[in-house]
C-alpha cells in the first residue's frame, strides 16, 4: 500500500496529476524554497505525509488562521517535491486550482446545478470550491429562512449542490445559489400559521436594521420578525420562550411579521 502511494505521488509530480485530501492540521515546517519557516497545511495521503505550505494554498489570506478555518475540508493538490525516504511530500494546491479551473471552467454555463465542496464556514457565508475557483455564498442564498449562524448548519469538508447565477470566467464572476434547490417552506406556511394567531417559539437572534427580535417558531421552520410593544418593561433575552401573535404572513417576501404576547419564564 506504502509503496503504491509513492508512486501515485511520484506521478502526480512527473504528470502534474491532481491528487485530493483532507487537511487534517497546521505545522510550521522549514520551507527551502523560501528558506524559512512557514505554516503549512497537513494533509496524509494514506500513510504518506503532505506538506502543502500555506503560501501554495491558493487563499488571499496567507496565515494559520485561514488554515485553521479550512480544517477537515478536502483539497486537490499537485506533488511538488517527494523524500522517499521520510515520507514527506511538499505540494500545491495553488497548482491544482489553476488546472482544475483551466480544464472544467469552460464547460459551466449559467443555470448548471454543481455539486461543490464547502472549504471554510463564516457566520453569515460559506466558501466553496467551483473547480479550482474559491466562491462565497452569503446566507440569503443558501437558505430560504433565517440563518443565525452558518457554523451551526455547514462544515467544511461537506458537499452542497447549488446552481450557477451567473459566471464569466475573464472576469473572474462567478456567483451561486443554493436554496433555489431546497424547497420552499413559505409555499404552505398557511398550513402552520395564521394571521392573528398564536405561536410560541424562541428569540434567536436581534436585527441591528429592524426593531424587534427574531423568533423562531415551534411549529415550523420559519421565523418571525417580532415587535416588542413599548409596554414590556423587560426586553426578552437570547433563547428565551415567548408567546406571540401573527399579524402579517407574506409568503412572496418570504416575511412573517408578529409582536410579542408574553415571555414564559
Amino acid at each position: 500500500m506504502e509503496d503504491l502511494s509513492i508512486k501515485e505521488l511520484l506521478r502526480s509530480k512527473e504528470e502534474k496529476r491532481i491528487l485530493t485530501g483532507r487537511i487534517s492540521g497546521i505545522e510550521d515546517e522549514y520551507y527551502k524554497y523560501k528558506n524559512e519557516n512557514i505554516p503549512c497545511a497537513i494533509v496524509w495521503y494514506k500513510e504518506i505525509k503532505i506538506l502543502i505550505p500555506s503560501t501554495h494554498l491558493g487563499t488571499k489570506t496567507i496565515n494559520k488562521s485561514m488554515i485553521r478555518g479550512m480544517l477537515g475540508a478536502e483539497i486537490d493538490f499537485i506533488v511538488m517535491e517527494i523524500d522517499t525516504t521520510s515520507n514527506i511530500a511538499i505540494a500545491s494546491r495553488k497548482d491544482a486550482m489553476e488546472l482544475r479551473s483551466k480544464i472544467e471552467l469552460p464547460k459551466l454555463k449559467v443555470n448548471d446545478t454543481v455539486n461543490v465542496r464547502i472549504l471554510a464556514v463564516g457566520v453569515k457565508h460559506i466558501i466553496v470550491e467551483l473547480y479550482g475557483k474559491e466562491v462565497i455564498i452569503k446566507a440569503d442564498n443558501l437558505q430560504h429562512t433565517y440563518i443565525v449562524n452558518c457554523k451551526d448548519i455547514y462544515s467544511p469538508g461537506e458537499y452542497i449542490k447549488a446552481r450557477i447565477k451567473e459566471i464569466d470566467i475573464n472576469k473572474n464572476i462567478y456567483e451561486l445559489d443554493a436554496k433555489c434547490l431546497i424547497e420552499n417552506p413559505y409555499k404552505n406556511i398557511r398550513k402552520y400559521l395564521t394571521e392573528y394567531g398564536e405561536y410560541t417559539g424562541k428569540v434567536i437572534a436581534f436585527p441591528k436594521k429592524n426593531s424587534g427580535v427574531i423568533v423562531q417558531l415551534d411549529t415550523t421552520n420559519i421565523t418571525c420578525l417580532t415587535r416588542v410593544p413599548a409596554r414590556f418593561n423587560d426586553y426578552p433575552h437570547y433563547l428565551d420562550k415567548v408567546l406571540i401573535k401573527i399579524s402579517e404572513i407574506k409568503e412572496n417576501k418570504k416575511m412573517i411579521y408578529g409582536y410579542l404576547m408574553r415571555i414564559i419564564r
